[in-house]
């Protein structure tokens, strides 16, 4: 009997708790702060789905490419730089939830719409790689997994590092301890992968790394047993290589051959080509593609391009981020390429900024006066 009385008395007073939760809502929906929760929802409303639905809408028709079956589909990320735990101070924790939500959101947009066969990253992916622990290391690679759902056994990933993972920005500051742990968690730095019609050939050579020596080895030891023969020949790293020394793209070009190099760093887009008759570089594309869908013919085996991936995040300050996607035609032997731009972030940003401080003053201001006082001022200051 007592058991049934504690579940009377439990059920009552949370219904009752209900009643108070009830009429305080209504009380808001209907007193004085009804406007100001509409225009919280409102804005919710356009930052949370009307912006990122607007950027999927602009997004170029892929089927007629994604349904060939000679097609293979790579969806390409560059610089996510997953936000650390030391430099952005007691905010730190919110704007880490903040961009990654972000890149999140936009990734599984991209790649549900993509359905690729790989997926690349080219680079910086955490923001402070070079001075995380190797517990801060462990967590950064923890939460990448959760953005970009790394572990998922059934999608090709290829991940290379980026200065800000292992350096390389500046002269000497390429430490062999963190390319190890970097290779710990993503697997060989300097690798080449076969299937189908494609070979991808990661490196890490920085900008001040010769092409010569040690580092020649390194790359010619994986073409050793394997030749780069396929007809998609991508070289992945993280830095330039056809804006280098004449000397060092000739020797870099005879030796591997590569139609297509793959490359971030610059968080901007471009396409460059590269002719190793005359040794001349050309700007094809910068910024942005005049048409949705671009193409590039690798029949030519003396023509090299290299593309320039746009960053992924919009902390990096650009004003254009996104992702890309390249199409390999193994039929006609041509790449086709499309941008997949993602929404600016800060604009929301500001909308909450300014509504949690009209909010604020709103509150402060009702609890200052009654409504009837806000009344008789709105009144008199009409007449005045």
């Amino acid at each position: 009997m007592s058991r049934f009385n504690a579940s009377l008395n439990y059920r009552f007073d949370s219904f009752c708790a209900r009643s108070r939760l009830c009429s305080k809502c209504r009380r808001w929906f209907s007193g004085r702060y009804r406007v100001l929760l509409i225009i919280g929802i409102f804005i919710i409303l356009i930052n949370e789905f009307l912006f990122y639905q607007w950027a999927y809408f602009n997004w170029s028709n892929i089927d007629e490419l994604a349904k060939k079956s000679s097609v293979e589909k790579l969806l390409i990320a560059a610089d996510p730089q997953l936000i650390g735990e030391k430099d952005e101070g007691i905010f730190g924790f919110i704007t880490r939830k903040e961009a990654d939500r972000y890149l999140a959101k936009t990734f599984l947009q991209a790649k549900s719409y993509v359905k690729p066969d790989w997926i690349v990253f080219l680079g910086d992916i955490f923001d402070e790689g070079l001075s995380a622990s190797d517990d801060e290391f462990k967590r950064y690679f923890e939460r990448f997994n959760s953005i970009f759902d790394y572990k998922n056994h059934e999608q090709h990933y290829i991940i290379i590092p980026g200065d800000n993972d292992v350096g390389g920005e500046y002269y000497g500051d390429k430490q062999p301890l963190l390319r190890k742990r970097f290779r710990n968690y993503f697997g060989r730095i300097i690798a080449l992968y076969h299937q189908n019609d494609i070979q991808f050939l990661k490196l890490d050579m920085d900008m001040f790394d010769p092409y010569s020596d040690a580092k020649r080895s390194a790359v010619m030891e994986q073409t050793k047993n394997r030749p780069m023969n396929a007809n998609f020949r991508i070289v992945l790293n993280h830095w330039s290589i056809l804006t280098r020394t004449a000397r060092f793209i000739k020797a870099f070009t005879n030796d591997i051959e590569p139609n297509i190099i793959l490359k971030g760093d610059s968080h901007h887009f471009s396409i460059i080509s590269y002719d190793r008759i005359s040794m001349k570089n050309k700007i094809l594309v910068q910024e942005h593609l005049s048409q949705s869908i671009f193409t590039l013919d690798l029949t030519d085996k003396n023509v090299v391009y290299e593309i320039s991936v746009p960053t992924c995040s919009y902390r990096m300050g650009v004003q254009r981020m996104g992702y890309v996607v390249l199409f390999l035609d193994s039929e006609s032997k041509t790449a086709h390429l499309t941008i997949l731009p993602t929404p600016g972030r800060y604009l929301s940003l500001y909308l909450y900024l300014i509504f949690a401080i009209f909010g604020l003053l709103f509150y402060i201001v009702t609890l200052i006066f009654s409504r009837r006082t806000l009344v008789r001022l709105f009144m008199l200051s009409r007449l005045l």
